[in-house]
């Protein structure tokens, strides 16, 4: 039942956004400023030993990605497409609710990562603009990393008296998350060409993404982190998410087109149906042993 929770907060979504309200902007401000900073904080206070080498091999692999991209000369909006993935408001709450919340400390600490290089990189790869250090420490998540690192000292009596407030804010960065993406999808005129397209670089990615997790999850055995080996089946859930949502933001504001509306909305939609299949397959797998 869990499973099929954020399927059905992400209806809630597409029923909202058929209506004249919307809850966009609000519901994106409250996730991004307040409710995946607290998630954040709570969890690199409370979990970092476990979480720093998902986010530092995030962050290595999401570089190492965009700039073989820029080399090859691959367009920045179809680069970003590839390699900024929807770690947070989709990847998140499905693998919480599917795999429990070691795989979520998974999840959080590459959303952590993928957020930091997404923003600084893909700023400089749109624009061509030099690093800015103080914008990237001003970000969100960049702050909630700072305060929960901060934090660490408490990390008992922050898990004794705040798990309450961390466990709401789970809940609403699931329901929220989702939400909007289904108001996205309301908006969203897609063509049979367009998924089309989008499914042929879904394929794409899914090859290379599989390839990527598979050699980090022989490094891990190498090494013996449990947490990553323990996850695997979790961690191949990456290989199906679509682009984030936020790269509209950034292309919006750095080259003001929208290019990546459809690859966003199209690779939302195949990846909804790719990941039910793959939990299916999974649920019957955990059933059968």
């Amino acid at each position: 039942m869990n499973f099929f929770l954020p399927l059905i907060y992400l209806l809630c979504g597409l029923i909202s956004g058929k209506t004249s309200f919307d809850f966009k902007p609000l519901f994106s401000k409250l996730l991004t400023k307040f409710i995946i900073p607290i998630v954040i904080i709570y969890n690199i206070a409370t979990n970092f030993s476990s979480m720093s080498v998902v986010l530092v091999t995030t962050i290595i692999v999401m570089t190492l990605m965009l700039l073989l991209g820029k080399i090859f000369k691959i367009n920045p909006v179809d680069n970003l497409c590839f390699t900024y993935l929807n770690i947070g408001w989709l990847g998140l709450p499905i693998a919480a609710s599917l795999f429990g919340n070691q795989a979520a400390t998974i999840f959080i600490s590459a959303y952590i990562g993928s957020s930091i290089i997404g923003n600084s990189l893909g700023a400089w790869l749109l624009t061509g603009i030099r690093f800015n250090i103080r914008k990237l420490i001003q970000m969100p998540p960049v702050i909630a990393l700072i305060i929960g690192i901060m934090l660490l000292p408490y990390s008992r009596q922050i898990d004794l008296e705040f798990k309450f407030i961390y466990n709401i804010a789970k809940f609403l960065m699931s329901f929220l998350g989702m939400a909007v993406l289904g108001m996205w999808l309301a908006k969203a005129k897609i063509t049979l060409k367009d998924l089309r397209t989008t499914l042929f670089l879904f394929l794409k990615k899914v090859a290379g993404y599989c390839g990527i997790i598979t050699i980090l999850l022989a490094f891990a055995h190498l090494f013996k982190q449990n947490l990553i080996l323990q996850n695997s089946l979790a961690l191949y859930l990456f290989c199906l998410l679509p682009p984030a949502a936020n790269i509209i933001v950034l292309e919006t504001h750095y080259l003001g087109t929208g290019r990546s509306v459809k690859p966003i909305s199209c690779g939302t939609c195949i990846s909804v149906i790719a990941i039910s299949i793959y939990s299916l397959c999974i649920i019957i797998i955990k059933h059968i042993t």
